[in-house]
Formats: C-alpha cells, sequence, structure tokens
C-alpha cells in the first residue's frame, strides 16, 4: 500500500500528540506527586518507628523505676516491720491508713488500717478519746506540732505501756487534705518493769523483799525529826543460819530467811520498818512508838515464830531494842544500844536455841536415816559400861561428851541424799564419796552448835586402827580414845539390831565380826576387853 494515498488528518495528529505530550506531562507530574507522597510516607514511617523506639524505651525505664520503686517501698517496709516500733499516719478523718509496720499489730492486738486512732489509743476511756479527738483537730486546723505535744507520752494499750510519738508530715502538693500525722508508738514495757526492778533492789533485800540498809540509811535523818518521837529500834539475830546453810545448803537457809521475814512483817504496822540489815541480822523502826508499844511487838514476834513449823531448824532470834521518849533521835546511837543487847540476848538463850536445833537435827536424822531414840539409848549404856569396865575414871563432864555423842554421832547423814542412804545395793564410787562426807558434815554441825569436843569424836569415829579409814586416815593411838570405844559399841549395836540394808547377827555372829576387825579396824587392846565384856554379859 502506497504511503502516499492515505490521507492523515494532521490536526489530528497534531491534537493526538498533544494529548500524548500532555499525558506524559501529567503521568510525569503524577510521579512527581507520588514521588512527593512516597518521600513523605517514607519519613512518616521514619518517625513513626523512631516514636516506637522511644515509647518502648520509656515504657522500659518506666518499668525499670517501678520496680525501683517498689523494691525502695518493700525496703523500707521490711525495715519498719523489723524496728520494733508501730509506725502508723493518719489524716484528718483519724483513719489509719492502710501503710503501718507490724508492731503495729502485735500492739493494738489486731489489724488497725481503716480503724479510727482515737477509738485504738483510747481503749474504751471515754474521757482519754475525747481529749486525743481535740488534740488531733487542732493539730489538723493549726497545721503545727504544738498542738501534738499534749498527747500523753505514755498509754496503757491491751496491758502494755506504749511510748507515744507524733509527728505532722507534708502530703504531696496535689492531695487536699495537705497534711498526715505519722504516730510512732514503742513498746516499753519490759523496760519499765527492768527499772521498777533496779529501782525496787536499790533500796530492798531481794531474798526477803524487805528493805535493805541503803534505804534505812537513805531515811534516817529525815527520822530522826521531832514528829516521830517517841522513837523505838528492834534488832534481831537469827539463830542457826550458818548451821543450816553449811549441813542443809543455802537453800534451806534461804527458806529460813524468807520465813523470819515474813513473821517480822507481820508482827509490824504498815509505818515501821523493816530492813535487812545484812547476814542473819535484821532491823526493825517504830516511829511514834514508845517502850511498851516495842515489847509487844517483840512478844508477837517470839509467838509468831513458835508457831512456824516447817523450817529445818526451830525458827528463833536473839532479840535487843532502844526507845527514846523525847530529845533528840540519834539513830545510829540507838541502833548501837539495840545491837548490845541483842547480844546479851544470845549468850542468855545460847543453851534453849542449842537444845532446840539439837532435837530438831535428831528428828530429822529419825525421818530421813532409820535412827531412832532407842538406838541412841543403847549407845549412851553401852559406852558408859564398857568405860565402867575398862575401870575408866568419868565424872559427869566426861559423860556427858558421851550423851550428846550418842545423840549427833550419825547427825552429818542429814545432809546425805536419801536415795544414797536408801540404797541396798553396792554403792558407786561417787556415792560412796558422798557417803564419806557425812563426818565432815557432823563435825562442821557439831562446832556450829557449840559441841566443841563432841565434833572432835565425831569426825573420828570412821578411822580406822591401820590408818585406813577416812576422813584424815588416822592411825593407832592418833584416833581419840573415846572414838575408838564408840566405833566398836556402834558396831556391835547395828550387827545386832534391825537395819533396813542389813540382816540382824545373834550375839554370837558380832563377837565374830568384830574379832575379825582385830588391829584393822578396831583397836586391838580394847577389841579384845569389849569381846571379854559383851562374853561377861552373857
Amino acid at each position: 500500500m502506497a504511503l502516499g494515498k492515505v490521507r492523515i488528518d494532521a490536526s489530528l495528529f497534531n491534537d493526538e500528540d498533544a494529548i500524548l505530550r500532555s499525558a506524559l506531562a501529567n503521568i510525569k507530574k503524577e510521579q512527581h506527586c507520588g514521588d512527593e507522597l512516597l518521600s513523605s510516607y517514607k519519613s512518616l514511617v521514619s518517625h513513626y518507628q523512631k516514636l516506637l523506639k522511644i515509647t518502648k524505651k520509656v515504657f522500659r525505664i518506666s518499668d525499670s523505676q517501678g520496680q525501683v520503686l517498689q523494691q525502695h517501698q518493700n525496703e523500707i517496709q521490711n525495715l519498719l516491720d523489723n524496728a520494733n516500733q508501730g509506725f502508723l499516719t493518719f489524716g484528718r478523718d483519724l483513719k489509719v491508713d492502710r501503710q503501718n509496720s507490724a508492731e503495729c499489730t502485735r500492739i493494738f492486738g489486731r489489724e488497725i488500717a481503716g480503724l479510727t486512732i482515737t477509738r485504738l489509743l483510747g481503749q474504751g476511756n471515754d474521757s482519754l478519746e475525747k481529749e486525743l479527738i481535740e488534740i488531733f483537730a487542732r493539730a489538723f486546723y493549726d497545721r503545727t506540732q504544738r498542738a501534738l505535744d499534749k498527747i500523753p507520752s505514755v498509754l496503757r494499750i491491751d496491758g502494755k505501756d506504749i511510748r507515744a510519738e507524733c509527728k505532722i508530715i507534708a502530703q504531696a502538693e496535689e492531695m487536699a487534705d495537705g497534711i498526715l500525722v505519722m504516730m510512732i508508738l514503742t513498746d516499753i514495757t519490759e523496760r519499765l518493769k527492768a527499772e521498777e526492778q533496779i529501782r525496787f533492789l536499790s533500796y530492798h533485800d531481794k531474798l526477803t523483799t524487805l528493805y535493805n540498809r541503803a534505804h534505812v540509811e537513805t531515811v534516817m535523818p529525815k527520822l530522826e525529826q521531832p514528829e516521830f518521837l517517841p522513837m523505838s529500834i528492834i534488832m534481831l539475830d537469827m539463830n542457826g543460819l550458818k548451821l543450816v546453810n553449811d549441813v542443809l545448803g543455802h537453800q534451806q537457809g534461804d527458806l529460813l530467811l524468807v520465813a523470819i521475814a515474813k513473821v517480822l512483817k507481820q508482827s509490824c504496822e504498815p509505818k515501821d520498818i523493816v530492813a535487812r540489815w545484812g547476814g542473819d541480822e535484821f532491823l526493825i523502826i517504830l516511829p511514834q512508838s514508845d517502850n511498851n508499844d516495842c515489847r509487844r511487838v517483840c512478844e508477837r514476834i517470839i509467838n509468831a515464830c513458835n508457831e512456824v513449823h516447817d523450817t529445818a531448824i526451830p525458827l528463833s532470834a536473839a532479840i535487843g531494842t532502844a526507845t527514846i521518849e523525847s530529845g533528840v533521835a540519834r539513830l545510829a546511837e540507838m541502833f548501837n544500844v539495840a545491837e548490845n543487847r541483842m547480844y546479851n540476848d544470845k549468850l542468855k538463850k545460847v543453851k534453849e536455841v542449842r537444845k532446840g536445833m539439837i532435837a530438831s537435827l535428831e528428828n530429822i536424822l529419825c525421818n530421813r536415816c532409820f535412827e531412832n531414840s532407842e538406838h541412841n539409848e543403847r549407845l549412851k549404856k553401852l559406852v558408859i559400861d564398857f568405860a565402867d569396865f575398862l575401870g575408866l575414871d568419868m565424872d559427869a563432864n566426861d559423860i556427858k561428851p558421851i550423851m550428846q555423842l550418842a545423840r549427833l554421832h550419825d547427825i552429818g547423814k542429814v545432809a546425805i541424799p536419801e536415795e544414797i542412804l536408801e540404797k541396798q545395793d553396792p554403792l558407786t564410787l561417787n556415792e560412796w564419796e558422798i557417803i564419806k562426807s557425812h563426818s565432815d558434815i557432823g563435825y562442821r554441825m557439831a562446832q556450829s552448835i557449840g559441841e566443841t569436843a563432841v565434833a572432835d569424836i565425831i569426825i573420828a569415829l570412821h578411822e580406822r586402827w591401820d590408818g585406813s579409814g577416812y576422813p584424815y586416815g588416822l592411825k593407832g593411838d592418833q584416833i581419840p580414845m573415846l572414838a575408838r570405844i564408840f566405833a566398836l559399841v556402834e558396831t556391835y549395836d547395828v550387827i545386832t539390831n534391825d537395819r533396813p540394808y542389813k540382816r540382824v547377827m545373834d550375839k554370837l555372829g558380832a563377837l565374830r565380826e568384830i574379832e575379825s576387825g582385830i588391829g584393822s579396824q578396831f583397836d586391838p587392846e580394847l577389841a579384845k576387853k569389849f569381846l571379854e565384856y559383851i562374853v561377861s554379859k552373857s
């Protein structure tokens, strides 16, 4: 086909070309706008990604800070809970906040969050609760610490003494009330008890609870004033304390002191001052009491002592008095007068007191050690008869120690545990050592009651002729004569009479037993003479 034959509308071509160019221009324009939009979108995405990163970082920081804050809060709560103090806060509504220390729960005996502080502190005391309400209202109104200073420093809460301290603390600015009150509660019950105990012991004897010497010396200047006249003084020295301490132990001695302290308090009036002066000495100061009043108190003491029957030995004391009717009551001088009279009274009553102690110890011996009066009487008769058989010249002074020895020869056994004395099986080495200690104990007991001659015999009763005895291993003539005689006599009586730990032998068997101990346990000459003496009585 020939191109020349085709007629082309040039204008059309020109229009289409223009359209094409226009379309291309539009495309380029739209492409340019799209590029710009894409570029903006890409920028937006980039900013968004950055925002996400920042947001995540903020959240991470916030979470971390929250954990730190929570950790700090837990640490603070732990510190408060272990501070042995109650920490709580409350606002104007007076209701305790949820956050409070564990000690608060212990002090009040319950959970206190949301409860009214005035009711908690008032403990049912309406007047105290009303007073506290007024104090807190003033504190919140004035917003000053001064009003809180009127709160009682120590409150009684659920049987405990609680020290209360209050502080005003500021809240965060966005909080409407503006301030809180923080209360710190400290349980001082034990501390107050300890302080009271210290104060008590400063002026009282711990054992008897009587006043002590320090208290008497403190009040002496006041008591020497004229308004306390007439004034009387009683001084007492308890009998037998050393004996009981040495033999039966300090526990029994303490019981003796407590018993006489009770007697003295019961015998006196509340105005009187009863004190343990020291050791076994006691002092009574009787203000506004004349000689007759003083005498009546002494009589009450003596009668009360006689009515006490549950002590190791009879309860008694030497007593001395002094009275001043007018003038100046110089207590130190009165003490000296009363003390001298007390010692004189002790000397006058020494025999009576000794007799009572011996009887008491005998009673203990009979109850614990299977001894009886028949055994003692047989010993007295055998020793005196055997001494006469030996041709010993014995007068009343020689016989008296024998009589006491018969009563007291085994007195040291009162300090030996009953389970050892009653044991029928063989004794262990330790038990045997305890048994042997009764000689030394008996010696000390006899010394304590003034029986020196008897004491020297008692400690030698278990010595043996060959030196194998106890406690000192004395040998031969080193052993006192009366101890050698008494050892023979007692051995014979024990063998031939009932004992829970030994079977009874007849006379012939007893003589053979003694004969077997000649030269080892017994003095050979005395033992032979004793055998002759027993045979001569048959």
